[in-house]
């Protein structure tokens, strides 16, 4: 029995083994090459095997190899071209040509509500950027990597200070008060962009970044800007200063594994140009600097340090004079930056379902000593149909980031660490400052000034600034198709944070000995919850398609913190061990319900007709009036389809126009009287107090006066468009002009102090922008295996207050110090006022402007306060150069910013402290400010003959903090932002290897600064971050860095 069993079972296998042989057998390898219409190897086209999730990707010769078997169908597609299907014969080598898709022309564009619509039907302008431009300078951060691609965008940074937050604005500033931050949306839901600064920007605030940095670059898929009202309508209120939306990586082939590497070095790429020859004093004079009377001595006005001699230094040793002219690179360290991303991806149940799980890890080192950053993101994202007519979308973020050592900046506070390295005198060795503290007794070493300034390495490792955050956002969604025409869409979308900020000042820290802490717990939760229906038809010769949805949205925000002062035991934060506490609770709340509609009529594939109308209600405004309606409406025309041009010039044609209304609200509580808890109160004679006293709590109300009268801002946008292709599309434009005037502006208004009250909420105002984007791109050389491609982009946009509201001549937006601030100004563009130099008057009282007074000292003086220049640039461009040859390719992106004006606080310390290379020349004769006039007190004035006195009082005159116009520069320059060099292995020199691609490169990021006018800084350094309407300031700011790194990555 068992002898027959055996037998039996070695035939069944003997016949399985048969069947398999033969259904192998069956299977062949199919190669061959893509070419496109011009004969030229086609890159990265897809091959798969219909019906399987077998495929693979054409290499840079065109070539591609797939396993197939007969009578199976090879698919050939590549976006914008049309797709061929060729079966499977006999013969084992299949060439294959490609063609452009009249009906395809162009990409999908995915828009508002993440609905995804053919660009040539868009009658608005929208700008895209692809994932392989994140990759060529492996950037961190996604808002830095966008610089200088696209139009319409004006991105501002922190300098390099690790974690700094970047600005981003686009066509110009809506709002005088008020965000102007664009709204964030990643797979269709809205997350949050928030800055959390920490204390006065002007009087040394630290800046832990905006959470748009949580971004995980390599996750990027496609991320598209919509830029006008119109295009970002759908998104209500909230898309006012428009939207950037993010859409991420999924599962397109056959399961694969991706890793990739990326180190990189940094430095500083701009340090000031410092004088080496005069060591510390005044009028020539040598001055000791023992650490007790810096702030009586000047750094660099004392005698030639050539002179010889020694000195006691701020530790208290005698040295001898020589200069130390690499002072400030031997303070700063080498920024190092470590980013590993792996990804595993794929198909399955023949395509129905798709997955891709990543994770990323970056470490980045500041090139100031101890400053860290670490980040950690993980994400998740499936789609799968679940039926023929039901699937399910999912993506989960999770994002886990440390940051040490932010550095404070501005001014008047202990800890504005650069304030201190550049008013060092030229004869300090930076090491004079290790130990900075006692090992006995934790007392502070080589302090830079008793009074008030700290030895800098104490400030690094004494007085911490963390931040740690931890991130969820994702979403999960369900499209039900209930008939063939009509889809329902269902979406939930979730963000949360809870941050914690903490900065201390170590117990004997000069300007507060008896130490402190702070601490701030920051938490924002953002639910969002969308029902989208849509239904499409075609009626002859017209595609309909109607939209309908309604979207809920809430936000939560809660601060908990606590300032403890006086430290009983040293490096002890806590409660207990403080001797005054003054705890905090902020809390808001605040929701939105919309209610929208889009309609879409194509009439023949070149005309195209889309109207969306939208309803919020506000839970901020007054109720009876929290509800506000908007519509738009935009027209597409492809002139070259409905005119049946056949051209080798002009291949595609399109003009777009559109108009659209928005509103939007403002900030939660507005309405009503919101009142704090106190925990202390002063008296007189220096006596006070804590609550509760005499069991009785105390609350403070609010500086502003609510008013239940406000009513929703309000936006009016037009635009015109035109996109042309010629030569087969090898060279496309894209032009736009636009206009936005806003009205109703909500504003906190100054009133006067007998109301009790320091400003009041009130709509009034209008601002205009007007502007004009050029967006071209040009496949210059398509010859054998070399590519060369062009991408340029020019835009420029001027931003005018029409009106500010009777009586009101100028308005604050941001203020910086002895009378520095951004305003608006009715008649003018947002600009800086300031103090200017004094000038000749004529007869009837106006000023002439070439005519700049000095006083009787020969030295030019303090006059009006007035305007210095606008804050935005007149314009800006980018140009971005791509070469490839088989595997390599080389990228390089430069971009130009002209015009505008900056103020640079730390141009004046340079200067004012003798430090500066200029205030070197002609020290030791006198001299006339030639360029300068006297006034002879008769109503007449002269050329200016009277001598100065020394070069240090022209400085200290010149370049006074009190008189910003000598420290305020034309902002133009131009930047070489990013240079990529990478080579890609072929399919043959990988044969032997287990990876199907491997990638080699090398990248540099802000190499160089060209075209500029500012001495010493960086221009694109700015003081307010990304939560401010300021700018085109800066003070005591890190140097920017210059990035070099090497990048490695392979695919299995």
């Amino acid at each position: 029995m068992n002898s027959k069993i055996t037998k039996l079972f070695i035939l069944f296998l003997t016949i399985q083994f048969v069947a398999i042989q033969s259904a192998f057998s069956q299977e062949i390898t199919i190669s061959g090459k893509v070419i496109d219409g011009s004969g030229i190897p086609f890159t990265g086209v897809n091959v798969i095997v219909k019906g399987t999730n077998t495929g693979t990707l054409t290499d840079f010769d065109g070539n591609y190899s797939i396993k197939s078997s007969k009578g199976q169908v090879l698919v050939f597609s590549y976006l914008g071209m049309k797709t061929e299907e060729v079966e499977v014969a006999k013969s084992s080598i299949i060439n294959v040509s490609l063609y452009e898709d009249a009906q395809v022309l162009n990409e999908v564009v995915v828009t508002a509500m993440g609905i995804e619509r053919a660009d040539r039907t868009l009658g608005y302008g929208v700008s895209t950027v692809k994932s392989e431009d994140f990759e060529v300078a492996a950037e961190t951060d996604v808002v830095q990597a966008l610089q200088g691609k696209i139009s319409g965008v004006n991105i501002t940074g922190q300098g390099g200070g690790i974690g700094a937050s970047s600005k981003i604005t686009i066509r110009g500033v809506t709002r005088i008060s008020g965000s102007n931050s664009p709204l964030w949306v990643i797979d269709g839901v809205p997350i949050s962009d928030a800055n959390d600064f920490t204390s006065s920007r002007t009087t040394g605030s630290v800046d832990y970044g905006n959470r748009a940095q949580d971004i995980n670059p390599d996750d990027i898929e496609s991320l598209t800007v919509l830029k006008g009202a119109s295009a970002a309508a759908l998104y209500g209120s909230r898309a006012s200063n428009g939207v950037i939306i993010v859409t991420t990586k999924r599962g397109k082939e056959k399961g694969s594994l991706t890793y990739s590497s990326t180190i990189r070095f940094d430095s500083p790429l701009r340090l000031p140009d410092f004088q080496n020859t005069y060591g510390p004093g005044t009028q020539g004079a040598y001055s000791e600097i023992d650490g007790d009377n810096l702030q009586d001595v000047s750094p660099g006005w004392g005698p030639l340090i050539s002179e010889g001699g020694s000195y006691t230094d701020y530790a208290g040793n005698l040295q001898t004079f020589e200069s130390h002219p690499d002072l400030q690179k031997d303070f700063y360290a080498l920024g190092i930056t470590k980013v590993n991303n792996f990804s595993v991806s794929g198909l399955s149940n023949k395509g129905s379902s798709n997955y891709r799980l990543s994770t990323s890890y970056s470490s980045k080192e500041g090139i100031i000593p101890g400053s860290e950053l670490n980040r950690l993101n993980i994400a998740l994202k499936s789609g799968t149909k679940l039926f023929d007519n039901l699937k399910s979308d999912f993506s989960l973020n999770y994002i886990n980031s440390d940051v040490e050592g932010a550095v404070a900046q501005g001014g008047n506070d202990p800890n504005v660490l650069m304030g201190i390295v550049n008013r060092l005198p030229r004869i300090t060795d930076v090491n004079v400052f290790k130990p900075w503290k006692a090992e006995s007794n934790d007392e502070q070493l080589a302090a830079v000034d008793s009074d008030g300034t700290n030895n800098p390495y104490w400030i690094i490792h004494e007085n911490q600034r963390t931040s740690s955050t931890e991130r969820f956002f994702g979403n999960i969604s369900l499209d039900y198709n209930p008939l063939k025409k009509l889809s329902l869409l269902g979406r939930v979308g979730y963000d949360t944070y809870n941050t914690t900020h903490f900065s201390n000042k170590h117990k004997g820290t000069i300007g507060l000995l008896d130490g402190n802490y702070t601490e701030n717990h920051i938490s924002r939760n953002e639910l969002t919850l969308d029902l989208l229906s849509t239904y499409d038809d075609t009626f002859g010769d017209i595609d309909f398609t109607a939209r309908g949805g309604v979207q809920w949205n809430q936000r939560v925000f809660s601060s908990i913190g606590n300032q403890g002062v006086g430290l009983t035991i040293p490096e002890l934060f806590d409660p207990g061990n403080v001797d005054t506490n003054i705890p905090w609770k902020n809390y808001s709340k605040r929701r939105i319900l919309g209610v929208f509609g889009d309609l879409t009529f194509t009439y023949k594939k070149w005309l195209t007709l889309n109207a969306t109308a939208r309803n919020d209600w506000s839970s901020t405004l007054p109720q009876g009036g929290n509800s506000y309606f908007y519509p738009s409406i935009a027209l597409s025309f492809v002139f070259t389809d409905a005119f049946n041009v056949d051209s080798d010039i002009l291949s595609y044609g399109k003009i777009r126009g559109n108009w659209a209304n928005v509103g939007s609200d403002t900030g939660a509580y507005q309405l009503d009287f919101l009142y704090s808890p106190q925990s202390s109160f002063f008296g007189q004679f220096n006596t006070g107090g804590t609550f509760p006293f005499d069991g009785q709590l105390a609350f403070s109300g609010p500086n502003t006066l609510p008013n239940v009268n406000l009513r929703p801002e309000n936006q009016a946008n037009y635009e015109l468009g035109v996109e042309l292709g010629f030569f087969k599309n090898r060279f496309n434009i894209d032009a736009t002009f636009y206009k936005n005037v806003t009205t109703d502006q909500i504003i906190a208004l100054l009133v006067p102090s007998s109301t009790g009250y320091s400003t009041s909420m009130t709509n009034l105002g209008q601002i205009s922008n007007t502007g004009f984007e050029l967006e071209v791109s040009a496949k210059i050389i398509r010859y054998k295996g070399f590519r060369w491609n062009l991408n340029y982009n020019f835009s420029t946009n001027e931003t005018i207050i029409d009106e500010l509201g009777e009586g009101i001549d100028k308005y604050t937006m941001a203020s910086a110090f002895n009378g520095l601030v951004v305003g608006a100004e009715e008649g003018e563009s947002i600009g800086i006022y300031g103090n200017r130099f004094a000038r000749a008057v004529d007869d009837s009282g106006n000023t002439i402007e070439d005519m700049i007074l000095v006083n009787e000292s020969g030295v030019r003086y303090e006059g009006d306060n007035e305007r210095l220049g606008n804050i935005f640039p007149d314009f800006t461009m980018g140009l971005t150069s791509v070469f490839s040859y088989k595997g390599w390719s080389l990228s390089t992106t430069f971009d130009w910013k002209e015009g505008g004006v900056l103020y640079s606080q730390t141009v004046s310390s340079l200067r004012t402290s003798g430090l500066a290379a200029e205030t070197a020349v002609d020290r030791e004769t006198l001299f006339v400010d030639s360029e300068a006039f006297m006034d002879n007190g008769d109503g007449t004035y002269s050329e200016n003959t009277i001598p100065i006195s020394s070069v240090q009082e022209y400085w200290s005159s010149y370049s006074a903090n009190r008189i910003h116009e000598s420290n305020t520069f034309d902002a133009t320059y131009i930047k070489w932002r990013e240079l990529g060099l990478s080579y890609s292995f072929n399919k043959k020199q990988l044969k032997s290897l287990p990876f199907s691609s491997l990638r080699l490169g090398v990248q540099g990021r802000n190499l160089a600064i060209f075209n500029t006018s500012i001495p010493h800084i960086d221009p694109e350094t700015n003081l307010f971050g990304s939560g401010s309407n300021g700018g085109a300031i800066e003070y005591n700011g890190v140097p920017s860095t210059r990035s070099v790194g090497f990048n490695v990555q392979v695919k299995f």
